[in-house]
C-alpha cells in the first residue's frame, strides 16, 4: 500500500515544530528526534548543563546503539572493527564521532548544527542559519489527522492495514 506521506520517515516533521536531527554525512541514515510542543520552553540554552545538549547527547547514543546493532549493508560497512574497539562504549564512541547533529525549527525556517562530523562532542552554536527556500510548513495538524476527512479516512485506512502487515525475521 502506499505511503500517503510521501515518505514515512517524515512523518515526526509532519506532526512536531522542532526537532533534532541525527545523521552520517555522505549516506542515508538519519533519525529524527522531534521535541513535543509542550516541553520545548524546556529546551533551555543557557542553563549549565544545557538540557538541549544533554538531550542530544541521548539522541546520538541511541542513534548509535541502533546503528551498531543494524544489518542494513549500508551500516554494516561503518560499523567500528571489533577488534580495535571491543567494548561497546568504545564502539559507541566511534559511531557518534561519525555522525553530525543538527536543531531545526520548521515553524522559523531555521536551523543551527549541534555536532559537526568527526567531533566528539555537542556545543552549543547560537547561530541559527535561515532557510527562506524550505516550503511553507503547515502551523496546523494536517488534514489527515482529522476525523471525518476524506484524507483523514483514508490515513486511518492505511494505519489499520500496516498492523495486518506479515513481517518474518530471515537469517542471512
Amino acid at each position: 500500500m502506499n505511503d500517503p506521506t510521501g515518505s514515512e520517515r517524515d512523518i515526526p516533521k509532519l506532526f512536531f515544530s522542532e526537532w533534532l536531527q541525527v545523521y552520517i554525512p555522505d549516506t542515508n541514515i538519519e533519525a529524527t528526534y522531534p521535541l513535543p510542543q509542550e516541553q520545548i520552553n524546556c529546551f533551555i540554552d543557557f542553563v549549565y548543563p544545557p538540557n538541549l545538549l544533554f538531550f542530544a547527547k541521548a539522541c546520538l547514543e541511541t542513534t548509535a546503539r541502533l546503528l551498531n546493532s543494524s544489518i542494513i549493508p549500508e551500516v554494516a560497512q561503518l560499523r567500528p572493527d571489533k577488534k580495535k574497539y571491543p567494548t561497546l562504549e568504545k564502539q559507541i564512541r566511534k559511531w557518534v564521532k561519525l555522525m553530525e547533529l543538527i536543531h531545526v525549527n520548521r515553524a522559523e525556517k531555521k536551523l543551527r548544527v549541534l555536532k559537526y562530523a568527526q567531533s566528539n562532542k555537542c556545543s552549543m552554536s547560537f547561530l541559527w542559519v535561515k532557510h527562506p527556500h524550505w516550503p511553507d510548513w503547515p502551523t496546523s495538524w494536517p488534514d489527515r489527522l482529522i476525523k471525518g476527512t476524506a484524507d483523514g479516512e483514508k490515513w486511518q485506512r492505511w494505519a489499520n492495514n500496516r498492523r495486518n502487515l506479515n513481517i518474518k525475521l530471515i537469517k542471512s
